[in-house]
């Protein structure tokens, strides 16, 4: 009568039942480990009472919570979604002999705080609409720059070098240059050379100002040493004392130029006439105190008492008592 034998009829509809009813239980077992939101924060927050209220010998209490966290496997949101959940860490730290109760129910507190934000929420939908409505206003409605041609030179220029570097020093190279630090040290010092130069015929003209203004207040009389001592004399009497440290200056600059002791030229400047005295010290020194006074007083509106004005016209004695060259 076949396999089935004579109650194969029969046997059939029972074995189809059971087989409904595992496949219908199977679903429910597979998802019997997903516990619902609440209760799990319920669940961590029973564990971290227990924790706290257990004695410190009492290990029954962790054994439990171990067993309690690896069944948990699965969180059923509010939403219906299972979310997996890993509780390894909060398991080694209960099965660690040096973590004491009260260290991990600190943990499981700091967990369960965290409770409101959990799990993280989704990022909202881009409104296209509203998006595209801001790019649209005028502010962002515009073309870029185009390059002028002092930029579009620097870039060349700048291109140049990184090329002469990169075969000086190729990919495969141990070498490392920061090209574009020194593009910027490069740039420093150009800029730098720039403004000394601009600076030196600056400067350079001070002292040559200086003469002309004197030789214009004299009624364009040749300014002499004895001439600009006279006018310091008269400044200094009348208590412009800005103006006659500018006339001893001169009368300075002037007596040394008549002892052969240096070369006076309107085109010099100060530290020039101070580098063509540097082979005498005691002259150079005299000078450079000499100097120093004028610069501030005349080119730093840096005003003078009449003791201080006195202790200037001292040193400028001081300078005119240097012997002639030899």
């Amino acid at each position: 009568m076949g396999v089935w034998g004579r109650h194969g009829r029969s046997t059939l509809p029972f074995i189809i039942l059971i087989a409904i009813v595992v496949a219908g239980v199977h679903p429910a077992t597979a998802q019997s480990n997903a516990v619902p939101l609440d209760d799990y924060w319920e669940t961590i927050a029973q564990i971290r009472d227990d924790l706290n209220a257990a004695d410190e010998d009492d290990n029954s209490v962790r054994n439990t919570a171990v067993t309690t966290l690896i069944r948990i496997t699965q969180i059923e949101l509010a939403d219906g979604r299972i979310h997996p959940i890993d509780h390894t860490y909060f398991i080694r730290q209960l099965e660690n002999e040096n973590m004491n109760h009260e260290t991990v129910a600190t943990l499981l507190t700091a967990y369960y705080s965290s409770r409101q934000g959990w799990p993280d929420p989704s990022l909202p939908q881009l409104d296209k609409a509203a998006f595209n409505d801001i790019l649209s206003q005028p502010q962002f409605d515009y073309a870029p720059e185009e390059p002028n041609f002092l930029q579009r030179l620097w870039q060349n220029i700048r291109q140049a070098i990184e090329d002469f570097f990169l075969r000086l020093f190729p990919d495969d190279s141990t070498v490392r240059l920061p090209i574009s630090d020194l593009l910027v040290i490069l740039a420093a010092v150009l800029v730098a050379g720039v403004l000394a130069y601009a600076l030196r015929g600056l400067i350079g003209d001070f002292t040559a100002d200086a003469a002309i203004f004197a030789e214009e207040e004299l009624g364009g009389e040749p300014l002499t040493a004895e001439l600009a001592l006279q006018k310091a004399q008269e400044l200094s009497t009348g208590g412009d004392y800005r103006t006659a440290v500018r006339y001893l200056y001169l009368s300075s600059l002037l007596l040394l130029e008549e002892r052969g002791l240096l070369r006076y030229d309107r085109s010099l400047t100060n530290r020039e006439y101070l580098r063509t005295v540097a082979h005498r010290p005691e002259l150079a020194t005299i000078l450079r105190e000499v100097i120093d006074v004028f610069d501030r007083v005349w080119y730093g509106f840096q005003t003078l008492t009449a003791s201080e004005y006195d202790v200037y016209a001292q040193r400028v004695e001081t300078l005119k008592q240097q012997k002639e060259a030899r």
